[in-house]
């Protein structure tokens, strides 16, 4: 308990993730309009037909893509990948986090058709070689998404659970908070030094619940059994400087018996005030069937942001977009909000995917620069006008002073 206290005070006095890239990302938004701040916290999901209307009409901050996005060949994979971030670069000039699930096992998306064999489990690879076994295939797997220009692995999973009949038990390694913990950080670890973004889940702990895909689940334990074990995880991420978390969808009734905790203020508020965590927080997909029956006629996304989450994951994204412009325009979500939320994912992307700062607008600047050309030499032309004109004048009253003085 007292390790607990002190990581908690460790986190306090700490500052923020991203902090050292805020200035900049302040600097950008300068020029951003509303509708391109809220493009930034939505990843939808990626269609390859709709790939240059999304991206001119909505400006999104990624795209997160799927196994059928990648049963194309190599080349014709990475074209379209290239092609969607300049893309990007000319209309928004930010680069796109585009993102997996390459978890391993069961949840496979570019291995399942671009290696000799898919990724195995790390539960898999945990009761064969423990966690050096783990940063090895996970070394692997950087490298092949990167082979694709992908930016973001949503992986590890930090669940716990050592029951087999438990539905998430197969995502896990199948050990207990402390074992489960210490392969997280170790695997957070070799994502952060080599500069690829992973993503924990599911926060706050999956537990022993059914699939959100299609239901609500809804988890009874206790506050305190989430601090004694399913929060370790997550803390020993944090504490390797992991950039994101995503929150599941489950119903933890110790905290919120109303919402799911993808749209519970209270339980961001757990994962930034209790355990401190000061990255980007994400939704699960805002589709899911788990979610529906619960936001009361608001719209999912308009709830999520109000909740605390920087990044929306979604498979309806016009319609969530144009929720969340309505909301702002309305009053119900704040501006400030927006623009935190923006400013923290502009500064992960100058640390993470190597945003570069606004270029100069030349074509502005040429124009103020031959209106200005033109005024300084209007102001000559008139000020040589003036003075020829007194020079004139001056010259008449000098010759007759002289006719005055020759009268005399």
């Amino acid at each position: 308990m007292v390790l607990y206290y002190f990581f908690l005070f460790a986190l306090c006095i700490s500052k923020e993730l991203f902090e050292d890239y805020y200035k900049k990302a302040e600097e950008y938004m300068k020029d951003m309009k509303l509708e391109e701040k809220l493009g930034q916290m939505i990843f939808p999901r990626f269609n390859y037909k709709n790939r240059t209307d999304d991206i001119k009409n909505k400006k999104p901050g990624g795209f997160v893509l799927f196994a059928y996005d990648f049963d194309y060949n190599a080349t014709f994979i990475q074209d379209y990948i290239k092609e969607i971030q300049n893309l990007s670069d000319s209309n928004v000039g930010l680069p796109l986090g585009l993102a997996v699930d390459e978890e391993g096992g069961t949840v496979v998306r570019v291995s399942k058709y671009h290696r000799y064999e898919k990724f195995p489990s790390p539960q898999q690879i945990y009761n064969e070689s423990g966690n050096d076994g783990i940063a090895k295939i996970d070394a692997e797997k950087r490298d092949l998404l990167r082979k694709f220009f992908l930016n973001v692995n949503l992986a590890p999973v930090a669940d716990i659970s050592s029951n087999s009949s438990d539905y998430i038990y197969d995502r896990t390694i199948g050990r207990n908070a402390e074992l489960s913990s210490e392969y997280i950080e170790k695997d957070v670890e070799g994502y952060v030094k080599d500069n690829f973004t992973c993503c924990a889940k599911h926060f706050p702990g999956y537990g022993n619940n059914i699939d959100t895909h299609g239901d609500i689940a809804i988890d009874e334990r206790s506050y305190e059994q989430f601090q004694n074990e399913d929060f370790l995880t997550f803390e020993a991420a944090i504490r390797q400087q992991i950039p994101m978390i995503l929150v599941s969808h489950n119903i933890v009734k110790c905290k919120d018996d109303k919402h799911p905790a993808s749209l519970s203020k209270a339980w961001h508020d757990v994962l930034r005030n209790e355990l401190g965590f000061s990255g980007l927080i994400l939704t699960d997909d805002l589709s899911m069937g788990a979610i529906k029956k619960y936001t009361d006629n608001v719209n999912e996304a308009v709830l999520a942001v109000n909740a605390g989450n920087d990044i929306l994951l979604t498979s309806d994204y016009y319609m969530h977009y144009d929720a969340l412009i309505e909301a702002v325009h309305s009053g119900v979500i704040k501006e400030e909000v927006i623009d935190t939320a923006c400013k923290r994912i502009i500064a992960w992307k100058f640390k993470y995917l190597g945003a570069k700062e606004r270029k100069p607008n030349y074509t502005t600047l040429i124009i103020v620069s031959i209106v200005l050309g033109v005024l300084i030499v209007g102001a000559l032309i008139v000020f040589l006008i003036l003075f020829l004109k007194n020079r004139k004048k001056k010259a008449l009253r000098d010759e007759n002073s002289e006719e005055v003085l020759v009268k005399e």
